[in-house]
């Protein structure tokens, strides 16, 4: 797994390079989110495009069908991709790409658990407050349901997680109690 998260990596990080350079990424971004779109909605198009008995040809062919207007520096990379048997990497490469882009933008991901959804307004503020904490400008947040949480929020980002829940203090007061 993890080499091919490195495999996926290198062609990211080769694919933005070459957007960077020729003042792309924008469209990149918006074809490869488009490419990773088609391909988590259709599963019986990854399975044409990944069947062995399909010669690189054919499988050029149906993406040049399925993907027509991508531009040609982009289309030429999946082709790429596709004479090196590398296509099943394409929704990593994108997903990569994308973390590329934010870095470049200062834009993080977070994942907000809370008990009821959040309100925009209520994003808003946890991505104004941690977007500062991080040096970040914003933060795209991810909101999720845990009923167990009882009531707060628990912020995940990246490797670090920020817990403001009222089961992680209902635990701590018992840890406290218990000393």
């Amino acid at each position: 797994m993890m080499k091919d998260w490195e495999v996926a990596s290198r062609y990211a990080t080769a694919v933005f390079q070459v957007a960077e350079e020729r003042g792309l990424i924008d469209t990149f971004s918006e074809e490869l989110a488009l490419i990773k779109q088609v391909l988590s909605e259709n599963p019986d198009f990854v399975s044409l495009l990944e069947n062995p008995t399909f010669t690189i040809v054919q499988k050029k062919e149906l993406v040049g069908t399925v993907f027509k207007g991508l531009n040609e520096l982009l289309q030429d990379f999946v082709f790429l991709l596709i004479d090196r048997g590398r296509e099943d990497y394409l929704s990593s490469i994108a997903d990569i790409y994308a973390k590329r882009v934010n870095d470049l933008r200062g834009i993080a991901d977070a994942d907000v658990y809370s008990v009821i959804p959040l309100s925009e307004g209520e994003k808003l503020a946890l991505s104004q407050v941690f977007a500062q904490k991080l040096n970040k400008t914003k933060l795209n947040i991810h909101n999720h349901i845990d009923k167990s949480l009882l009531g707060g929020v628990k912020v995940i980002i990246g490797t670090s997680i920020y817990d403001d829940s009222l089961k992680t203090k209902l635990k701590d007061m018992e840890r406290q109690i218990r000393a």
